[in-house]
């Protein structure tokens, strides 16, 4: 939180005058945030206080009647006590009405101290004029009187009223000035010693007020800081507790989700071994147990791709790569991809068809409606989907519409959170993961895109992303082709090394290269990968390694390791299985390709036979 000392800029409100941002700028220099609430707090204070100098001032007056009716003019002196009387009556109304009312707002607050500055103005006046009109020379009684009372009124009125440091002056100037001005006047060196020791009381007074005023300013403000403080630490303890739910919930539910397939493979290769027992095995059979083993693979490796999806857009590590292409060519990739599963359904999915072009990342696009249009056709049981774009000035809206099931009002806020899903309790994977919408989020914030959803429950749901159109200007060339995955080329077999301190990995690896007509190197750590490239050196073609390995190794300290040994430089492959934000920035840093686990091994053999 910042804060700012009393010789910075001065905030005014838009409601102050003139001549209230005078009184503002001599005696508020605090900072903006809370300027109204610490005017307010003074000016609270400054009528709380007053109830001790209002009845001081009767007190001080009527005593000074009792001293002073034998040695001035009566009406004089009545007429005077009776001016006071009257003013410090309409005081106390003020003061008790204004105490009395509701808590004020604080465009009140300079109104209230404006009026009750004139107040002590006037009552200063009043005080200051017993030294001129009771004013006698010859008379010691009256003038020791007089300096003691206005002495008296000067200093005991310090800590009631410099709260409001205008508010003091307002009082002791008027008070202490006539009787100086008529010593000096009078011009005998005792009475100027008096008009001059005045003065030099007011001056203290006045300093001390000043110094008073900032104490107690200073004061309100640190604690109005304190609560801004304790208020943050409270938001911020309250954001920690909801982030440390959110993850716990998080946890659960891809545990839930992963020991679902982990389970079923665990019963499918239980099966496999109770069948190679039996004197006889079915074809057939090893064929369906091949097919569930696949699926239950197929799921667990769809959540740990998902997961590693979310993992890498918090990451950071996912580049936005903007090109320009029509529009039209990913709705034509959305219909083909979900035309079969629709009619499945018995749905109808219709996509309008468009001329806008767009300058973004195709591919994270495609992503996001790729999500949007699987959910819509997912939790959609009759009716239809609608795919549409709308130009919204110099932005394009690309709309889909469902008849689906619709989400409640209330459920709104949660469908973007991780593994939140609408009316599915019991972690059906058939209904999806309940992460798409959360990486949707995600993609269109990296994009710059906003993303919007309407929804009735019963009627269907609205999810919409807006983006910026391009303008002006269409590439040439249709930009229709779809990338193409990468084909294995069959080409010429390598030495490998591979290096893993994971056994049953290393020997799975070790396993499937060689089926592929690889030659393999392995090493289980550093020492023995630079082993291997020492004997191997010339021979040496590619590296896949793991990422992390044993003893605080990395797969980056490997392939460094082992491109010094040979004096040259080879290709190599980093694998991980680190979904941390940490590690993901780390394995994507090192310049090397990654692959994430669980892998795909068209992909891996592409890559190595390229």
């Amino acid at each position: 939180m910042q804060t700012h000392h009393t010789a910075e800029r001065i905030s005014r409100g838009p409601d102050l005058t003139q001549d209230q941002t005078r009184v503002f700028k001599m005696t508020n220099r605090i900072p903006h945030e809370y300027g109204d609430n610490v005017r307010l707090a003074l000016v609270n204070t400054l009528y709380r206080q007053a109830p001790p100098i209002l009845f001081g001032n009767i007190a001080v007056v009527s005593l000074t009647v009792f001293l002073l009716w034998h040695e001035v003019p009566r009406r004089d002196l009545l007429a005077w006590a009776a001016a006071i009387y009257v003013l410090t009556g309409m005081r106390i109304v003020m003061v008790w009405r204004d105490r009395r009312a509701a808590e004020h707002p604080v465009a009140t607050a300079m109104r209230r101290v404006r009026r009750y500055t004139a107040f002590s103005a006037i009552s200063g006046c009043l005080w200051g004029s017993m030294g001129i009109v009771f004013f006698a020379p010859d008379n010691a009684v009256v003038t020791v009187l007089i300096c003691i009372v206005l002495a008296g009124m000067t200093g005991g009125s310090v800590a009631s009223l410099s709260c409001w440091w205008p508010t003091y002056l307002g009082f002791a100037l008027p008070t202490v000035l006539p009787f100086a001005i008529r010593s000096f006047m009078h011009g005998t060196p005792l009475f100027s010693v008096l008009g001059f020791l005045s003065l030099f009381l007011l001056g203290v007074n006045i300093a001390f007020s000043r110094t008073l005023q900032r104490t107690v300013r200073d004061a309100v403000l640190l604690r109005f800081e304190n609560v801004g403080l304790i208020r943050q630490l409270t938001e911020q303890k309250e954001r920690a507790e909801i982030a440390n739910r959110s993850k716990s919930q998080f946890l659960a539910a891809a545990s839930h989700d992963l020991r679902q397939p982990a389970h079923a493979l665990g019963l499918y290769i239980a099966t496999l071994r109770a069948m190679a027992g039996a004197p006889t095995i079915r074809g057939a059979a090893l064929d369906e147990i091949a097919e569930r083993l696949q699926a239950a693979l197929k799921g667990m490796c769809q959540l740990l791709n998902v997961l590693l999806d979310v993992s890498r857009l918090d990451a950071g590590v996912i580049e936005v790569e903007p090109r320009c292409f029509p529009l039209q060519q990913e709705m034509d990739a959305l219909e083909s991809q979900f035309l079969s599963a629709a009619s499945a359904k018995g749905l109808t999915l219709r996509i309008r068809r468009t001329a806008i072009w767009l300058d973004t990342d195709a591919v994270l696009l495609r992503n996001i409606l790729t999500n949007l249009v699987s959910n819509a056709v997912r939790y959609t049981g009759h009716g239809g989907i609608l795919v549409a774009c709308r130009r919204r000035d110099a932005d394009v809206e690309i709309q889909v519409f469902d008849t689906g099931i619709g989400i409640a009002s209330d459920q709104l806020p949660g469908i973007f959170r991780e593994f939140y899903q609408v009316d599915n309790a019991a972690r059906d994977r058939e209904q999806g993961l309940g992460l798409g919408l959360a990486i949707v989020q995600r993609t269109a914030t990296l994009l710059g895109a906003s993303v919007q959803v309407r929804s009735r429950p019963g009627r269907g749901s609205l999810f919409s992303i807006r983006l910026p159109v391009m303008q002006n200007i269409r590439p040439s060339g249709t930009g229709t082709q779809a990338q193409q995955a990468p084909a294995v080329s069959g080409g010429p077999k390598k030495t490998i090394l591979v290096v893993d301190d994971d056994r049953d990995v290393l020997g799975s690896m070790q396993t499937l290269l060689g089926a592929w007509g690889h030659t393999v190197v392995a090493a289980q750590s550093l020492e023995q990968a630079m082993s291997a490239a020492r004997s191997h050196g010339s021979l040496l073609e590619f590296v896949v390694t793991d990422y992390r390995l044993a003893r605080h190794v990395t797969g980056v300290d490997v392939i460094r390791a082992v491109t010094d040994s040979i004096g040259r430089t080879i290709p190599a492959i980093i694998i991980t299985g680190d979904t941390s934000t940490e590690g993901i920035n780390a394995a994507s840093s090192s310049g090397y390709r990654v692959m994430h686990k669980p892998l795909d091994p068209h992909e891996l053999r592409a890559l190595i036979e390229m």
